[in-house]
């Protein structure tokens, strides 16, 4: 699929993704020196790198529009909008953790020996949150604030959230390598990315393409990692990519005749 024509007055998704890919590569360097945040020291300094979308999407709106506009961009991630119900929110915070847990069940279920979990302590708890609200904000203001709604005016919903997931999962592919994950790992973490892609974008459609709500979805997936210390041993990519499989093929199914299947035009 030719990304020609996925653009607005603000710039293309083009232009936006390899802008990203640049601004990457200092981090993917620091992951090299294997440093740690002062401020969360079970995160790789790299972790930095999930400010990158935001920081390219934020520099482009102000190209192009202007500093008023970038700030009233930045905005946009912390406003619920136009949320029909509650519904939609309360689904965008529990997807992932239920889909977390089914996974860590299957793994118990399967025989595996698996440690005693720790718990991050209770004053650690709202720190953590924060920390991955911020970051699910900087990967989002640019993959679902910006890269979405340029692409969305040339394909449709599902194609737009193929085109992103396959995007968001190839950035990620050095920073696993730095974390020692093998080629298979990745793979089906890829794939797990993909169809988390296509759930954020639907999500997003059908809450007047709210990226908070793109954000909540995100920061829940990282904050089990926040809240279960040592969670690792509990996770199987390929596990998790077949666990979500059935929720977005009944997406695809369901929404294929409505926004999720048509080109948005505006």
């Amino acid at each position: 699929m030719s990304l020609r024509g996925s653009q607005t007055k603000n710039g293309t998704a083009a232009l936006f993704f390899g802008l990203v890919l640049l601004l990457s590569m200092p981090f993917y360097a620091l992951g090299l020196l294997h440093f740690s945040l002062p401020f969360a020291e079970a995160l790789p300094l790299s972790a930095l790198l999930a400010l990158v979308p935001a920081i390219a999407a934020l520099g482009l709106v102000a190209r192009h529009s202007g500093v008023a506009a970038a700030g009233g961009f930045f905005k946009s991630a912390f406003t619920i909008g136009g949320t029909p119900n509650a519904g939609w929110v309360i689904l965008a915070l529990g997807f992932m953790p239920a889909a977390f847990a089914l996974t860590a069940g299957l793994i118990w279920l399967s025989g595996a020996a698996l440690p005693p979990v720790h718990w991050l302590s209770a004053s650690a708890i709202i720190p953590a949150f924060a920390l991955f609200f911020l970051g699910a904000v900087g990967e989002e203001l640019g993959w679902q604030g910006y890269a979405t709604p340029r692409l969305i005016k040339r394909y449709s919903p599902l194609q737009t959230a193929l085109i992103i997931g396959v995007v968001w999962a190839l950035w990620h592919i050095i920073p696993f390598a730095l974390m020692g994950r093998n080629g298979m790992w990745i793979f089906w973490q890829g794939g797990t990315m993909v169809l988390m892609r296509i759930i954020i974008v639907w999500l997003a459609m059908n809450t007047h393409r709210s990226i908070l709500v793109a954000v909540l979805f995100h920061m829940m997936s990282n904050s089990v990692w926040g809240i279960f210390t040592d969670f690792a041993p509990y996770y199987d990519p390929m596990l998790m990519c077949v666990v979500l499989l059935a929720p977005v093929i009944a997406i695809v199914a369901l929404w294929e005749h409505t926004t999720f299947g048509r080109r948005q035009d505006s």
